[in-house]
């Protein structure tokens, strides 16, 4: 379990750089930065969306929106193997889908 979230831990630390920057240059190179004004709606995420994101970023959205779709399916136990596996098969799936909604393509890939 102290895996999992060591693992989330260091993907939330992964854009602590940004920081740094300037708020217009932070929200240019990152979207989902914590000064930005973007708001993002998850079930509208485009695999498009994910697909073009830096592999840190990328990483940080997928397991956020896996969160969200077993938060939905009322899940409370998360297995790190069945995380990496959902997410592969969805990045997969999402490069030749470019405009469908992530969650929904997540949701297939599911354990269970």
């Amino acid at each position: 379990m102290f895996k999992v979230f060591a693992a989330l831990s260091a993907l939330s630390l992964a854009a602590a750089p940004l920081a740094a920057q300037p708020a217009d240059s932070q929200t240019a190179a990152n979207p989902f930065a914590l000064n930005s004004d973007i708001t993002v709606d998850v079930s509208q995420l485009r695999c498009w969306d994910i697909v073009t994101l830096s592999e840190d970023d990328r990483a940080f959205a997928m397991v956020l929106v896996y969160g969200f779709a077993q938060g939905q399916a009322g899940a409370t136990v998360f297995s790190p193997r069945d995380i990496q596996v959902a997410v592969v098969n969805t990045m997969m799936e999402c490069v030749d889908k470019p405009d469908d909604l992530v969650l929904d393509v997540l949701k297939t890939h599911l354990p269970g």
